[in-house]
C-alpha cells in the first residue's frame, strides 16, 4: 500500500537546532540581536543584498509601501495573477491597485502588460516572480528608471533563482528599488514565519532602518549619532525575534544544497511531463533558471482540473491550485476596481501545483507523474 505523498513538508537541513539553542541560552531574544545580524551578514556576503528581516514577506511588503511615499490618488500597477499581499500593502496606503494580466504562455506578468495598462498617475509597479523565476526583469527594471517609477520586486518564490545579465549573475531582488522575500513554512528557505525586505537604493537605508524600529531613530541613538532616540517616521514592529533568525540561518547556510535537490525534482518532472502532455499545459523550460520552487500542470478547463484534483488526492497525492485572480474578488468587485486579464483568468482556473519537497524520492516523484498523466486521461 503506498503512503500518502505530501504537497509540502518543512524540515530542518541543517544547524537549526543547534544555532536556536544557543539563542535560548543567551541574553538576546528580541529582534535586531546577534542572529538578525549573522543573517545580514549572509545576505549581504553570499547574495550582495542589504537586508531587513520581517516577521513576514507582507511586512516587508508593508515596509515598501511605506518607502514609496504612495497615497491616496495614486495608483500602482500589480499581476492580477499573485497572493493578495502584492496588492494590500499599497492598498492600506490608500493607492489604487491596477491589474495585470498575465503573459500568454506564463502566469508572470511582464514588460508588454505592464505598459498595456500604465497610467500617469501610476507611481509603483509591483512584479512578481512566480515560481521563483523572473520575467523581463532586467527590461522593466529599465523601463521604470526611465519611466520615475519605483519597482518593487516581490521575490516571495526566489530564494537561490539567479538571472546573467550581460554574462554576470545577479540574485533576484536586486533590480528593483525594493524586493521582498519569504521564509514561510512553504517556501525553499523557511523559518516558519518570517520575511526580508532588501533596499537597492542607498538614500532609502537610513528610513528604511526607521520604519523597521517603529518609526524611531532607536538605530541612530545605538550608533551614537542622537543623544536620544524618538519618533520620526511611520512605521511598526516588523522585526522578528532571534529564535526566528537562527531558525533561518541554519537555513540560509544550506542554501546551495537545497536548491540542487529542488531543481532536481523539477527537472524529473519537466522531463517526463513535457514527452507527454501538451507544451502550453506546462511551464517553459526553466530547467536552467528555476531555483526548483514550485512545478505546476495547467489544465485546459476548470471542469477538467476540478475533476482531476479529487483522483489524485484518492490515489493519496496531494496538489493544489493557486491563486485567484485579484481582478475578480470580491474585495475588487466591491470597491470598482476591474480589468481584462484573460490569460490570469486561465490560470486561475486551470493551473495546479505538483508536490514538491525535500521529503520526496524519485520515486515519488515518478509515482506523482504516472498519476497525473493517468488522470489526464
Amino acid at each position: 500500500m503506498h503512503t500518502n505523498i505530501s504537497f509540502n513538508q518543512p524540515r530542518c537541513v541543517g544547524r537549526e537546532a543547534e544555532l536556536i539553542a544557543q539563542v535560548l541560552q543567551s541574553p538576546n531574544t528580541s529582534g535586531d540581536g546577534p542572529m538578525t545580524k549573522a543573517v545580514q551578514a549572509w545576505f549581504q556576503a553570499e547574495l550582495g543584498l542589504k537586508v531587513l528581516p520581517t516577521t513576514s514577506c507582507s511586512s516587508a511588503l508593508d515596509m515598501a509601501a511605506i518607502l514609496s511615499n504612495i497615497s491616496p490618488g495614486d495608483a500602482f500597477i500589480v499581476p492580477s495573477y499573485t497572493f493578495v499581499s502584492s496588492a494590500n500593502a499599497f492598498v492600506l496606503r490608500g493607492a489604487t491597485p491596477i491589474f495585470g494580466d498575465s503573459a500568454a504562455d506564463r502566469p508572470h506578468m511582464g514588460l508588454d502588460q505592464i505598459k498595456a495598462v500604465c497610467t500617469p498617475d501610476v507611481k509603483v509597479v509591483v512584479v512578481v516572480h512566480y515560481a521563483g523565476v523572473s520575467y523581463d526583469l532586467p527590461a522593466i527594471a529599465a523601463w521604470c528608471r526611465e519611466q520615475g517609477i519605483m519597482l518593487v520586486e516581490d521575490a516571495a518564490q526566489s530564494m537561490g533563482a539567479w538571472i546573467k545579465v550581460d554574462g554576470e549573475s545577479k540574485h533576484l531582488g536586486s533590480f528593483g528599488d525594493l524586493a521582498t522575500f519569504s521564509f514561510h513554512e512553504t517556501k525553499n528557505i523557511s523559518s516558519g514565519e518570517g520575511g526580508c525586505l532588501a533596499i537597492n537604493r542607498e538614500d532609502l537605508w537610513s528610513r528604511a532602518c526607521v520604519i523597521w524600529e517603529k518609526g524611531t531613530n532607536r538605530q541612530a541613538f545605538f550608533r551614537g549619532e542622537v543623544d536620544k532616540y524618538g519618533w520620526v517616521d511611520a512605521g511598526s514592529s516588523f522585526l522578528p525575534n532571534e529564535m526566528t533568525m537562527a531558525h533561518l540561518l541554519g537555513q540560509l547556510e544550506q542554501l546551495d544544497a537545497v536548491t540542487a535537490r529542488r531543481k532536481a525534482i523539477w527537472t524529473r518532472y519537466y522531463e517526463r511531463l513535457s514527452a507527454a502532455l501538451p507544451i502550453d499545459t506546462l511551464p517553459p523550460d526553466w530547467r536552467e533558471s528555476t531555483n526548483g520552487h514550485l512545478f505546476y500542470v495547467c489544465a485546459p478547463s476548470l471542469e477538467k482540473r476540478d475533476a482531476m484534483l479529487p483522483v489524485l488526492k484518492a490515489a493519496g497525492i496531494a496538489c493544489h491550485f493557486h491563486y485567484q485572480s485579484l481582478h475578480k474578488s470580491a474585495y475588487a468587485q466591491r470597491m470598482g476596481w476591474t480589468a481584462e486579464a484573460p490569460h490570469a483568468d486561465r490560470f486561475t482556473d486551470g493551473l495546479f501545483r505538483l508536490p514538491l519537497h525535500l521529503g520526496l524520492t524519485d520515486d515519488d516523484v515518478d509515482r506523482v507523474i504516472d498519476n497525473v498523466l493517468h488522470v489526464w486521461g
